[in-house]
């Protein structure tokens, strides 16, 4: 079975990271926990698209154009716009994948890309919850019309209920968080992504995290498991 770690207790310069996890499992709040504690690049495939749009390369117009079209993005477009940043970053600073691979197809591909490429990741981390629990998270939050500020009115709720703290703008639920839509997301997750636990879950530097605990006691846990694996703090 191919390995994706570092052999326990080893330390290197540099330690790539996979997030795995449905909607709401917290792995977006936990990469910027360790992109702030360990420097690393934070790579998430919508920043990643919107990035590419903006700077209208060639990857980037047609990316636009499934966009436009509220089409998915085929699996070797994503590869392909993610391997072009990972080609730049990964020989000067460790990496922490957020939301890339989705897919068996994205994830094989990121095996070939790493094999050729000689560019290893070390760690795949599942952030695992409930559906029910994901359910209430994702159906309470609530985004600021003016600058775009998420709150959660059950982990993170504003100090003027319905009013941003940040600007001052009017907190609204976006339509994708409510709960009929939720539960249909979860449901393509299941079926398009779940799989990919499959996928890692007999190599060496996979794990899972019960996700549904406190975000410091995920991220502790998360930290502790990583440093047996080889994780250093910045400048070691």
């Amino acid at each position: 079975m191919r390995a994706v770690g570092a052999a326990a207790g080893t330390r290197r310069k540099f330690m790539n990271l996979v997030f795995l996890g449905p909607p709401g499992s917290g792995k977006g709040t936990q990469a910027l926990k360790f992109v702030e504690a360990f420097k690393f690049a934070h790579l998430s495939t919508g920043e990643i698209f919107r990035e590419a749009i903006k700077s209208q390369t060639e990857l980037g117009r047609e990316i636009k154009m499934f966009v436009e079209q509220g089409k998915l993005v085929p699996d070797e477009l994503v590869s392909a716009v993610v391997f072009e940043k990972l080609r730049v970053i990964a020989p000067k600073k460790q990496f922490l994948l957020d939301g890339y691979p989705r897919t068996i197809g994205q994830s094989q591909a990121l095996d070939r890309f790493s094999e050729k490429e000689k560019i290893k990741i070390d760690a795949v981390v599942d952030f695992s919850v409930g559906s029910e629990v994901l359910i209430k998270r994702l159906s309470a939050r609530r985004q600021c019309a003016k600058c775009k500020e998420v709150f959660n009115l059950v982990t993170r709720p504003p100090k003027k209920m319905g009013v941003c703290d940040k600007c001052g703008g009017l907190l609204s639920q976006r339509e994708d968080d409510k709960e009929d839509v939720v539960r249909e997301r979860l449901l393509i997750y299941d079926v398009q992504t779940s799989p990919i636990l499959d996928f890692y879950k007999d190599r060496v530097g996979f794990f899972s995290v019960d996700a549904a605990q406190k975000i410091d006691q995920v991220y502790l846990e998360v930290v502790s498991k990583l440093k047996d694996l080889g994780l250093s703090s910045p400048g070691l």
